[in-house]
C-alpha cells in the first residue's frame, strides 16, 4: 500500500478487521442456528456471542469469554473509526495491532473448530 497516507492505510486495516469480525460472527451464528444456509451480516455484536456455543469444544470457555469482550470492543471501535465518530479517526497503530491479534485468534479457533467437525463427520 505504498503511496497511501498513514491514515488511509490505518483505515483500510480497520475496515479489514471489521469485515473479518463480521465473518467470524456470521459463521458462528450460522453454525449454531442455521447450518448450511447463507448468513446475514447484521446484529454482529450480538452474533459474536455465538462463539461461546459453537467453539467451546475446542477452546476453554474462559478464553472465549475474554475474546468475546475484546471482539465486541474492537467491533464498536472500528465502527467509530469508519464513521468518523469522536476522537477515533486517527487510531494508534498499536490499537489496530491489538484488534488484529484478537481477530487472528478468533479465526484460528474457528479454523480449529471446523477441522474438528470435519474429523468428527468422517468418523
Amino acid at each position: 500500500m505504498s503511496g497511501l497516507s498513514v491514515s488511509t492505510v490505518s483505515r483500510v486495516r480497520v475496515l479489514d478487521i471489521r469485515q473479518r469480525l463480521e465473518s467470524v460472527a456470521v459463521n458462528a451464528f450460522d453454525d449454531a442456528c442455521r447450518p448450511g444456509k447463507a448468513g446475514k451480516q447484521n446484529q454482529i455484536s450480538n452474533r459474536l456471542a455465538f462463539i461461546l456455543v459453537t467453539r467451546q469444544e475446542t477452546t476453554p470457555l474462559e478464553e472465549l469469554y475474554g475474546l468475546l469482550g475484546l471482539a465486541r470492543h474492537a467491533y464498536a471501535k472500528t465502527s467509530d473509526v469508519l464513521h468518523g465518530r469522536g476522537g477515533m479517526v486517527n487510531v494508534p497503530p498499536v490499537m489496530i495491532d491489538e484488534w488484529e491479534a484478537t481477530v487472528r485468534r478468533l479465526e484460528a479457533i474457528e479454523e480449529q473448530s471446523s477441522r474438528s467437525v470435519s474429523v468428527g463427520d468422517a468418523a
